[in-house]
Formats: C-alpha cells, sequence, structure tokens
C-alpha cells in the first residue's frame, strides 16, 4: 500500500515507465505523457498525489491536471483507476468519492433584517471602519440563526441554550461548499468566541471564499479569519486586490489543508499563495509550509501587520516577507 493506492498502481506505473518512477513524501513522479514521453530527462514534472487521487504536470509548457481516470486515459486509451485506488483507505482519509466533484446542496439563508438586528448591523458596521460597506455585500451573511438553524432542519446539532445564546450574539458565516457555519461572538469578554457548526462531511476541509478581481490568476490570498481576508479585499493594504483570483480563509484549519482544499475544488496549480499572518505564526513555520508543499505552491509571499495581531484589528500597516 503506497497513500491512497494498491501496490498494484506502482507496479502498473514502472511497467511503463521504467526507473523514471519516484516516490516522494506526498507524490509519485512520473514523466508527464503528455510532454515528456519517451524523453530521457534527469527529472521529470508529472506529480500524482499519495493523498487523493489528482494528478498535476508543472512543466512550464505543459500544465495538464486534472482527476485520476484522465491520466489512466492518457496512458492506458481507457480508464482502469478505480482497480487502483483503495476505496477503503480513501474512505479514512478524506471520505472522498474521486470519481466526482463535491455538489453544494441547497442551504437556505435568511433574509439580512437590520431593523430585527440593530446591534448586529452596528458591529458589522463598526469591524468595517464605519465605511460605505453594507451587510449586503457579505457573502453567505446569517443574522437570524433561529430561522436558519429551523428552514435547514439543523436543530438537532445544537442544544436548546445553545440556539439561544448565538441567535442573540453571534453572527454567522457560511462555508463556500454549505458544509459549515462559521460563528462569530459579538460581545466582547465572552467565554465562547467562535463557534463552528458542522452541516455535513465534504472531501478535504471547506473554506470561506471571496471571489477576486483576476478570476484567470492563480494568485490567492488568505488567511485564518472571516475579517482577515475582508479588510484586505476591501481596502487593499497588500496591493493584491487586482491580482487575486480569490480571497479564502482557514477557519482555524491549516493552511496545508486549505491549499489542499483550494486544488482540488477550485482546480488552481502552482499557486501563487499571499498570507496574512497572524503575529504569532513565524517565518519557519511558512518556509516548511512551501518546502512540503512545492508540488502545489509556486511562490509565497507573506504580510504581518505590523501594528496589531492580525489583519482584521485596526489600524493595518502590512508588512511583507518573501518566502
Amino acid at each position: 500500500m503506497i497513500g491512497i493506492y494498491e501496490d498494484s498502481f506502482l507496479n502498473y506505473l514502472k511497467e511503463r515507465f521504467g526507473n523514471k518512477i519516484k516516490v516522494r513524501t506526498k507524490n509519485i513522479v512520473i514523466p508527464c505523457p503528455w510532454c515528456e514521453y519517451n524523453k530521457d530527462k534527469k527529472h521529470y514534472h508529472l506529480y500524482i498525489s499519495l493523498e487523493a487521487p489528482i494528478f498535476h504536470c508543472f512543466h512550464a509548457d505543459c500544465e495538464q491536471s486534472g482527476m485520476l481516470p484522465k491520466l489512466i486515459k492518457k496512458i492506458e486509451g481507457r480508464d482502469l483507476s478505480e482497480q487502483f485506488v483503495d476505496k477503503e483507505k480513501l474512505k479514512q482519509v478524506k471520505k472522498l468519492d474521486f470519481r466526482s466533484s463535491t455538489k453544494c446542496p441547497e442551504v437556505y439563508l435568511p433574509p439580512i433584517s437590520t431593523q430585527t438586528f440593530p446591534y448586529k448591523e452596528m458591529w458589522l458596521k463598526q469591524r468595517f471602519k464605519f465605511t460605505n460597506i453594507t451587510s449586503s455585500e457579505v457573502k453567505s451573511l446569517v443574522y437570524d440563526v433561529l430561522a436558519f438553524l429551523s428552514q435547514n432542519h439543523v436543530t438537532d446539532k445544537v442544544s436548546p441554550n445553545m440556539k439561544q445564546y448565538l441567535h442573540r450574539n453571534f453572527i454567522g458565516f457560511l462555508t463556500e461548499h454549505k458544509s459549515m457555519v462559521f460563528f462569530r461572538n459579538i460581545v466582547n469578554g465572552q467565554t465562547i468566541y467562535h463557534y463552528k457548526l458542522k452541516l455535513f462531511d465534504i472531501p478535504f476541509v471547506d473554506y470561506y471564499k471571496i471571489p477576486g478581481l483576476a478570476p484567470m490568476s492563480n494568485t490567492v490570498v488568505l488567511s485564518e479569519g472571516v475579517f482577515d481576508i475582508y479588510s484586505d479585499y476591501f481596502f487593499d493594504y497588500t496591493g493584491y486586490k487586482s491580482r487575486a483570483n480569490l480571497y479564502a480563509c482557514a477557519l482555524s484549519s491549516k493552511y496545508e489543508s486549505l491549499l489542499k482544499s483550494l486544488v482540488f475544488h477550485e482546480q488552481l496549480f502552482r499557486l501563487d499563495v499571499v498570507i496574512l499572518s497572524d503575529s504569532d505564526v513565524s517565518l519557519d513555520y511558512y518556509k516548511k509550509l512551501k518546502k512540503y508543499n512545492r508540488h502545489i505552491i509556486n511562490s509565497l509571499i507573506v504580510f504581518y501587520n505590523k501594528v496589531g495581531k492580525d489583519f482584521g484589528s485596526s489600524p493595518v500597516i502590512a508588512t511583507k516577507f518573501v518566502i
């Protein structure tokens, strides 16, 4: 067994590519059947992930990518991928059906009533520094927690006392693939600061996303929290607003998990990554992140807020580090 694959998969690749196959910590590296077929080279560029049935060629003139069936069809002329993937192992890792992409279910978002929840609206305006930005510009926002729980038939996921607590004191953000609501307490000094309500399981980690202004770009701006990405999106402290494909936050998940999720769900490869870092995360962490994910990351730039804990605080003075 190697990663999610049967031993027969490695034998299959060796039969077709000989000793050109290299097994690394997180990938199998083979000659790309699109751009390196029958070529004798020192280094080959097609990476097959050991954690998900995806591949990507990192040769500058190729960059073929996709799911494993596409690769096997190119090599064999037909799809044999199911016989090489250990389905039970795959379920243990991420409960991923590799033959289909994740489909978002219908999730009801209650209308934002500023009259019913004026204190929530005022808190949000304060977070956005009393600019002209309104709650209608905030993606997948939840004020009416009780209505959300009731209409989506998930009241049994939260205790009665917690329902009322969330309804009074929290605003919510529905994630991109609608698998989770991330709630933020708007009252200072409370014991519970954040609350995650999981709606269902999906492959990889879910995330909150804002579309950027450059949909053809491979630049992604990442952070830990929702207000970090909104801060930079609205005020462009880093200068990347016009260059970003998207802004996404990990919601306390590891950046490595977020990057893998973006590769799978957004089909973005060789990412130019910009991270809006919390001040307590060292540059050494980001150096390791780039080193062990070099098959995904093309470049990595980290910004710290010179005068605050993160980009969600105020004021913000962005300080740049190229990793």
